[in-house]
């Protein structure tokens, strides 16, 4: 089984005002135990936080370079950070960061 990991990422491209946060709110419920946020960033990118088993991010992060239909990735960074106990639940959040 793979330990919990935690990993902060940002998506470039065409991918606000085109359903990705809910794009990406969907995917990690879908592939469950998966936990985090995402938003709309002010720089025109989409950011979040998400925290599960390795091989469930690794799917996230995958599903991310494709994005839904609308949408046109032209980057997916992400980096590990540390793990945060008793998150619960995937949610987009408000507001630009």
């Amino acid at each position: 089984m793979d330990s919990v990991r935690r990993i902060a990422f940002e998506v470039q491209g065409r991918v606000q005002g085109v359903g990705f946060r809910r794009f990406v709110e969907r995917k990690a419920l879908r592939i469950g135990d998966t936990t985090g946020w995402v938003l709309n960033a002010k720089n025109g990118a989409v950011k979040g936080e998400a925290q599960g088993a390795a091989h469930n991010l690794e799917r996230l992060i995958e599903a991310m370079k494709s994005g839904p239909y609308l949408s046109r990735v032209d980057k997916v960074d992400y980096k590990f950070i540390d793990v945060i106990c008793n998150e619960t639940g995937f949610v987009i959040r408000s507001g630009r960061w």
